[in-house]
């Protein structure tokens, strides 16, 4: 497609004013862009981009405009017929064809290297959307070749960055013929940049691959990791963090390619995250690629001896990099640990370390350094060796268990260290030690670890602290037994009642939540507390009614209802008027889809329905419409281009999004709203749950907003609690005497729902909800409401399960028996056992129900079809099997 000159002389002052330092000049522009060239003569717009791309004489101009042509031709586009469309898909042929041309004419005669890369990275967009739509571009694989064969390194460097951004368009080349191509283009002589180009190239190509083809490409890691040695010898940092992060994607999906280089890239790795001359980042991003690998390899990696022992030091020092900001003290934004700090990275590099190598590995390395750093007279060395105890518990409590008394003996009289945040530090241990080694550090050590902490809580001139303690103190108590804390409740409640009269919301918040914790913990034991505490509570609740409060009214709700339960109807009596008002009024008061007071209101309600029983049924006409709304809402998605803009700032963590990448594409899915609706129906189980016939009115609505959640892929969470919830609805139905031809279709239509689930479910613990969904139903309708069809379906889908149950346990023990399986596939496989025997277990829970309901005459003719499934198991070498057959 030919364009005139005119066309360029229109385009010229457009394109020249999108690169003014002017706002309004530019602003001018991209609407000028946009109306008249855009929406009106598109085809001429990419073209002319593309002459400008590839002829103009102004090395900034074809720079700017290689980005724009980029930009514009993919940018999502939609259309009345086609959602997806982007202006590449709305143009002729001929343009198409076109840009093409001019692209590739434009790669081979660019002299500058940035602007080179640019159109690379262009022709690598028009590549990928080709290839999405089986368009063949035959002039560029060839015009490729040609480069990465050519005498210019510029070319081959080009050629190599086509590639590492669409590695399809050589999948289906011959394997040992990629091979020679990489080999000597990771080695070339004359070319750094060639050499890196070539390193992402294989690396993508690679992670694309066959599991056969990556070994055969395996050959080519030492030459790989070589592209980087003159890179760490020169401290490019932005180049070896380029590099590293490639590696990083290849340790991740193929980590047994790194089995002949690891000692050697263990040892480069180390160097680079112990060498301050680095920026933080490089040598944060050397140490990910290690942990990375240990992740992906637990085997692997504990088979080098010296993994544990090299990398924890490291971590150990990056955890005292930390300097005393004055900010820490003052702020009240408590979640403000900044990821990019060396001691986040280090106290993460030991928890995961611990997770994937173990006690055995770690525990005798990590307190060679800990006893000593205690001892330190810097602050930053005690602190970092109570974090390094917090961090390593979780992965190594098989080890540090027989070792808890000298542990906690060891950790206590930092609870009264000079400085506050080496305090802090302990009461950060003693709280994460609560939940790594629950009930066992509860009920051995419970007297020197109140003891130390209370007086802690004390200290008013370090809010932060004092929360931290209070905080530490949750934990201990959610896995203490009632007889454990009886001795104790006077003094925690003497200063849960001062903190919660602090001036400081986060010490109040934090005061509240363990009030609550406590109290649940108490149950009974809690009623000569609750008449100072709930009034303060509703006292609160009525006084903190700004938007900043909302955090603090969210944890007063969750307590005082929390209490509600804890001392039962007649106890929470004097309060409970008062509280449902309260409720009410905020609850008119929210109005914002994001407030987090919804979640609490929602739990609540329901901790009051269960407290009071039918007494509750008045009070549900106000709560329903809200409780349905957000049963009903839809998790808001994005879809957007991490290269074109600052995801975080316009999409930030805080507001509840989080990102994966799916198919090359960045999908945004706004979680907060997941919780939301988690809760709403969980909070719907309870309703159906605690008021029976009373719930009627609301049965159709629930079940029609719980039925289609069966296929709610976004979220485990929501998909087990809408299956819970369909036995629990047909049981307020029947009890509120329906008629019996409106409790079968009901009793129909969740069992279509239900098996239509069923028959393509792969998620093994979803599969056990079911069966047990199926059963409850049964047990709750009798025999007259199941139907020959139903049990004719449900004993094909049984039949298909058993069968599959089989296979995967022939397959694993026979894995076993020839010794194939790694050590490190060991806890995956006893994981998959446990979640199979569960649903197993379920199914057969099904059959026992089938034939109690039912009677045997009725149930034995489907039995009999089942049978010659079952007996093999009866055989099988798994004593699971063996057992399980045997129940049935």
């Amino acid at each position: 497609m030919e364009i005139s000159s005119e066309v360029l002389l229109q385009l010229t002052p457009v394109l020249t004013s999108l690169l003014s330092s002017d706002n309004a000049q530019r602003s001018a522009a991209e609407t000028q862009l946009n109306e008249q060239w855009v929406k009106q003569q598109p085809d001429l717009l990419l073209i002319g981009l593309a002459h400008f791309v590839a002829q103009n004489s102004e090395v900034q101009l074809r720079s700017h405009t290689s980005v724009l042509l980029r930009r514009l031709a993919f940018k999502p586009y939609t259309t009345p017929t086609d959602p997806d469309a982007t202006l590449w898909d709305m143009v002729q042929e001929t343009t198409r064809a076109g840009v093409r041309d001019l692209l590739l004419s434009a790669l081979g005669n660019e002299t500058d290297q940035g602007t080179r890369h640019k159109i690379a990275d262009t022709i690598g967009e028009v590549a990928k959307s080709d290839l999405s739509k089986n368009v063949g571009w035959d002039a560029l694989l060839k015009a490729l070749f040609q480069c990465s064969q050519s005498q210019n390194p510029a070319h081959r460097e080009s050629a190599f960055r086509i590639f590492a951004s669409v590695p399809e368009l050589i999948s289906d080349q011959h394997t040992d013929t990629l091979k020679n191509v990489f080999l000597s283009s990771l080695t070339d002589a004359e070319s750094q940049a060639v050499r890196l180009e070539a390193m992402k190239a294989a690396v993508a190509y690679i992670v694309k691959a066959e599991t056969e083809t990556q070994k055969q490409m395996g050959a080519l890691m030492p030459h790989m990791l070589e592209t980087l040695t003159p890179v760490i010898s020169n401290r490019d940092d932005q180049t070896l963090v380029d590099g590293l992060v490639v590696l990083i994607e290849l340790a991740d999906s193929a980590p047994r390619l790194f089995k002949p280089v690891l000692p050697n890239l263990l040892t480069v790795m180390v160097s680079i995250s112990k060498d301050k001359v680095f920026e933080d980042r490089t040598r944060q991003t050397a140490l990910e690629l290690l942990l990375t690998l240990s992740e992906a390899s637990p085997a692997m990696v504990r088979k080098l001896p010296n993994f544990a022992a090299e990398v924890i030091p490291v971590a150990m020092e990056m955890v005292t990099d930390i300097e005393d900001d004055e900010s820490w003290y003052t702020t009240d934004d408590l979640d403000e640990d900044d990821n990019e700090e060396n001691y986040v990275m280090g106290e993460s590099t030991l928890d995961r370390v611990a997770r994937t190598l173990g006690g055995k590995a770690v525990v005798p390395v990590a307190f060679q350094y800990i006893p000593q750093m205690l001892q330190s007279g810097e602050w930053q060395q005690r602190r970092a060796s109570l974090m390094a105890i917090s961090s390593i518990g979780e992965g190594c409590v098989k080890v540090m268990k027989p070792e808890l008394a000298n542990i906690i003996q060891m950790i206590i009289p930092f609870l009264k260290d000079p400085h506050p945040r080496v305090r802090y530090a302990a009461c950060n241990a003693i709280g994460q030690m609560s939940t790594d080694f629950a009930d066992h550090l509860q009920k051995n050590f419970h007297q020197p670890i109140i003891t130390a902490i209370l007086p802690v809580m004390d200290d008013s001139s370090q809010p932060r602290v004092q929360a931290h303690a209070a905080a530490a103190m949750v934990n201990f108590c959610e896995e203490a037994d009632k007889s454990t804390l009886d001795p104790y409740l006077d003094a925690i409640f003497e200063r849960l009642l001062i903190l919660l009269n602090t001036p400081k919301t986060y010490v109040q918040e934090q005061a509240i939540t363990t009030i609550a914790t406590v109290a649940d913990c108490a149950e009974d034991k809690f009623v000569k507390y609750h008449s100072h505490i709930v009034p303060m509570l509703l006292d609160i609740l009525r006084r903190a009614t700004d938007k900043q409060y909302r955090l603090l009214r969210g944890r007063a709700i969750e307590c005082a209802s929390l209490i509600g339960l804890a001392i039962g109807k007649e106890g929470f009596a004097p309060y409970t008027q008062d509280f449902i008002q309260i409720l009410a009024e905020i609850q008119q008061s929210v109005t914002e889809a994001d407030d987090i007071q919804t979640t609490y209101l929602l739990a609540a309600w329901a901790r009051m329905c269960k407290m009071m029983g039918q007494d509750f049924l008045p009070y549900l006409p106000n709560i329903m419409p809200p409780l349905l709304q957000s049963a009903r809402v839809t998790p808001e998605f994005t879809f957007v281009d991490p290269e074109e803009e600052d995801v975080e700032a316009n999409y930030p963590s805080e507001d509840g999004w989080d990102f994966v990448a799916i198919n090359g594409q960045h999908i945004g899915i706004k979680t907060s709203v997941l919780e939301e609706k988690h809760t709403a129906i969980e909070m719907l189980v309870s309703y159906a749950r605690d008021l029976g016939a009373g719930f009627l009115p609301y049965v159709p609505q629930v079940l029609d907003i719980a039925l289609p959640l069966l296929k709610f892929y976004f979220h485990d969470g929501v998909r087990h609690a809408a299956a819970a919830l369909l036995p629990l609805l047909l049981r307020d139905a029947k009890e509120a005497n329906i008629a019996s031809n409106e409790l079968a279709a009901m009793w129909q239509n969740i069992f279509e729902k239900v098996t239509k689930v069923f028959t393509t479910e792969d998620d093994v613990t979803f599969l056990a909800q079911l069966y047990s969904t199926f059963y409850e139903c049964v047990e709750i309708l009798g025999q007259q409401y199941l139907q020959a069809d139903q049990l004719e379906t449900f004993t094909h889908t049984a039949k298909e399960h058993i069968k599959t149950f089989l296979e995967k346990l022939t397959t694993r023990e026979s894995e076993k028996q020839a010794g194939e399986y790694d050590p490190e596939d060991e806890e995956q496989m006893l994981d998959d056992e446990v979640t199979e025997e569960d649903a197993l277990g379920e199914l057969s829970h099904a059959l026992q129900v089938l034939f109690k309901v039912l009677g045997p005459q009725a149930v034995a003719p489907y039995f009999e079809q089942l049978l010659p499934l079952i007996i093999p198991f009866l055989v099988h070498p798994s004593a699971t099997a063996r057992q399980w057959s045997l129940c049935v």
